[in-house]
């Protein structure tokens, strides 16, 4: 199986996070697709359910204390803990983008809060970790994928 060549992948560089999955080989592409569905679906049937039920040890009239019902993927909270104004929303669409082979470039725009295509970049540098690293998932632990991970190290097949 041929891979593409370094010349052929974004304009004679090394295809990175902040350009568009479609500028990788098939497989890989696929891949990363493949990931961010995971992640989409993940992050939409997961989120922190918090209720209020009466306190044990009632210290007043109707005390209730918060209790944890569900919560956030763990990938999730580590992303959101490391990067400030995360936003559910935008991480949804930016999600369903990489899904769907429509993301977007990144473009420092000076003096923009948030970079045009930033959450892309974002997830698809968690992605490309995932991939080639692996990860823990309740179960068990997912392997890396082995094409993606000869793909980013240079190595070539014939």
């Amino acid at each position: 199986m041929q891979l593409l060549s370094e010349e052929k992948i974004w304009g004679g560089t090394i295809w990175d996070q902040y350009h568009p999955i479609r500028y990788l080989p098939g497989e890989i592409a696929s891949a990363f697709r493949e990931e961010a569905d995971f992640l989409w679906r993940d992050l939409d049937e997961n989120r922190l359910r918090v209720t209020l039920k009466p306190a044990d040890e009632e210290r007043y009239t109707g005390h209730q204390i918060r209790v944890v019902e569900s919560t956030n993927p763990q990938w999730y909270r580590e992303l959101y803990l490391a990067r400030t104004h995360l936003k559910r929303q935008r991480s949804l669409r930016s999600l369903g983008r990489i899904g769907d082979s429509c993301d977007l470039h990144y473009l420092d725009q000076r003096g923009a809060v948030s970079p045009f295509g930033s959450y892309d970049s974002l997830y698809r540098e968690l992605i490309q970790k995932r991939l080639i690293d692996g990860y823990e998932i309740d179960d068990g632990f997912v392997p890396e994928r082995i094409l993606v991970k000869r793909f980013f190290s240079r190595e070539k097949f014939e």
